[in-house]
């Protein structure tokens, strides 16, 4: 069953790699194709001090590069954004309508309202410290809405750092019923909260740098020095650790922007047909 859909799905889904000034990868995201646009989730939006962004495709060996495209960050907010920033949805979508992507199959969205507890899902998305597509197993483990009644599955099954914006697919239908939010969970939260103080520890230490010492020793550098360390430290443990419970967006708000789409342009598709027959009757 799962090979399936690894078959039928894989080749739909892209790693987003954010690179700052330096290109230096400074996060990672995954997404995946419909229609013509990108589906990710809303932290693409506000990767801090990203440069450029590159959107790439992979082969079935899951490593290939099938297809790709690198862009500043500024424009692919600025230029291929669709919707708003701060939708309190959880998600992103971007026009992605270039001759590189034409033909990178599109993935159907589930248009069901609700979904068993006990339901077995898929979730392929990129393992961001590899960046190799994989596909993840799991149950749909309960459901919930949070204070903007933006509905979310809880997934009983691993995801790791990249797997954000990761399509969550019905192994029976094939369609996506749900685009994985890992950064919302209680461990994202509490990671987030120690770079902050962190970063406040810095700020304050480096105020008094240089105002001590001890013989030829600052102690205040070591300080600095030690909270670097554990800076680094608890980023790794964030990016080579894998949680067994993640949350998942529903696609309530996706499937309304998709439907309003598809309304808008068979309007104009219409319109233009009826300018076409008026322009072919008058000569």
């Amino acid at each position: 069953m799962y090979s399936q859909v690894w078959e039928k799905c894989s080749a739909s889904v892209c790693c987003l790699n954010f690179y700052n000034e330096h290109g230096v990868l400074i996060d990672t995201l995954s997404g995946f194709k419909i229609n013509k646009s990108l589906v990710t989730c809303e932290q693409a939006f506000y990767v801090k001090g990203a440069q450029k962004v590159e959107i790439r495709f992979v082969e079935a060996d899951a490593n290939t590069p099938k297809a790709s495209m690198r862009l500043d960050y500024k424009e692919f907010i600025d230029d291929l954004r669709i919707g708003f920033t701060h939708n309190q949805a959880d998600y992103a979508v971007f026009n992605i309508d270039f001759a590189e992507f034409q033909d990178i199959p599109s993935l159907s969205l589930c248009e069901r309202w609700n979904y068993p507890i006990g339901m077995p899902v898929a979730i392929i998305g990129f393992n961001g410290v590899g960046q190799n597509l994989s596909i993840k197993t799991g149950i749909v483990s309960s459901a919930f809405s949070n204070k903007q009644g933006v509905r979310y599955l809880l997934l009983d099954g691993l995801t790791c750092y990249g797997n954000s914006g990761a399509p969550v697919i019905d192994p029976q239908t094939m369609q996506v019923i749900a685009i994985v939010s890992r950064r919302n969970n209680p461990a994202t939260k509490s990671y987030n909260d120690l770079m902050g103080y962190i970063s406040t520890n810095l700020e304050e230490l480096r105020k008094i740098e240089g105002k001590f010492k001890l013989g030829e020793l600052d102690p205040i550098q070591v300080l600095i020095a030690n909270q670097n360390q554990i800076k680094l430290l608890a980023t790794n443990i964030y990016k080579h650790t894998a949680t067994g419970s993640s949350q998942a967006v529903m696609l309530d708000h996706i499937i309304t922007y998709f439907n309003e789409q598809a309304i808008i342009e068979n309007h104009l598709l219409k319109s233009t047909e009826v300018e076409f027959d008026v322009t072919v009757n008058k000569e």
